[in-house]
């Protein structure tokens, strides 16, 4: 095993640790939502960050709004449009996300290519600020 993927594997260990709880509103990230995010850029090593919510925090650069939005569809990272109005070039320069974690007692395994930068941040807004 290489050391990112031990320590991936061990940030993981360390989300998934904090999944015990739920709650029943939608609007408020559960107890023990957590997640390992990654963006990675063509030709470039991925970014990694922790997002942990309800305590909002973890290594995440913008944690208190990223689990705001995530908190709107629920954790659903499929459902996240923060700025649908917003519009991109077209200029290919796609980029990788990943997010593995909890949603409360709910596994999430997440993995999206976006065609660059700003498609990413209209639909994830600050969740992959990282």
């Amino acid at each position: 095993m290489s050391a990112k993927s031990f320590a991936v594997a061990a940030v993981c260990a360390a989300v998934a640790a904090l999944a015990p709880a739920t709650t029943a509103d939608a609007t408020i990230a559960p107890v023990g939502a957590g997640f390992v995010l990654t963006v990675q850029r063509a030709g470039e090593l991925p970014r990694l960050a922790v997002l942990q919510c309800s305590p909002d925090g973890g290594t995440h650069l913008e944690a208190r709004t990223a689990c705001a939005q995530l908190s709107q569809v629920n954790g659903r990272f499929e459902k996240l449009n923060v700025r649908p109005d917003s519009m991109c070039t077209l200029e290919y320069d796609p980029v990788t996300v990943t997010a593995y974690g909890w949603w409360g007692r709910k596994p999430v395994h997440y993995r999206q290519v976006f065609g660059n930068g700003c498609a990413l941040r209209v639909a994830t807004g600050s969740v992959f600020a990282i």
